[in-house]
């Protein structure tokens, strides 16, 4: 069937039924994702095993929706997105570790919180696409996605390094950067 010394001779179809799906090999965990969506919407506690999973598949998920929705609204963000995704996931990261004595914070982590706790936004981006932020019923949904990102990574990352007595000293850093990116969904 192949041709002599050909690269797909000695090719076998049994080896590929011994490999793992796809998205296990990538490190996609789909009920996680679902798990800790279902938890910043229903304002539930997320267990603290699932905030050990750093995965970057569900925050790359909303971060390509949000652009997508502010594209829709005629607004092309994505390189103040990708800095003030960055820029502050950094910030952030520094000061979290600076204030944590007992338990680190990794990087990749931080950006998982905060790429998870963007969702109010990202709804609020999608609400966008239909109306202005103009009036007093936008100014409060503004407000309301604002404190709602801030509380989800706030107790996120209160409970995963055990911070309970510096609860305002990571809001208030958590909420400048989501006021940044409410931001770019209102203008």
């Amino acid at each position: 069937m192949f041709a002599k010394n050909s690269p797909f001779e000695d090719y076998n179809i049994s080896e590929l039924e011994d490999d793992p799906p796809l998205m296990e090999e990538l490190g996609i965990n789909p009920d996680h994702i679902k798990q800790k969506t279902i938890s910043i919407l229903a304002f539930k506690h997320v267990d603290e095993r699932l905030l050990e999973d750093p995965d970057m598949a569900g925050p790359f998920l909303y971060v390509l929706i949000f652009g997508g929705l502010l594209l829709l609204a005629g607004k092309v963000h994505f390189g103040a997105i990708y800095g003030f995704g960055m820029m502050g996931s950094i910030g952030i990261f520094t000061v979290l570790n600076l204030m944590s004595q007992s338990r680190e914070i990794d990087l990749y982590r931080t950006v998982s919180i905060l790429g998870y706790a963007l969702l109010p936004i990202v709804i609020l981006s999608a609400i966008g696409v239909f109306m202005r932020f103009s009036n007093p019923v936008g100014m409060f949904l503004v407000i309301l996605s604002v404190c709602w990102s801030t509380y989800t990574a706030t107790s996120f990352f209160e409970t995963l390094l055990e911070l309970k007595e510096q609860r305002w000293l990571i809001s208030y850093p958590i909420g400048l950067l989501y006021a940044c990116f409410t931001l770019l969904a209102i203008f």
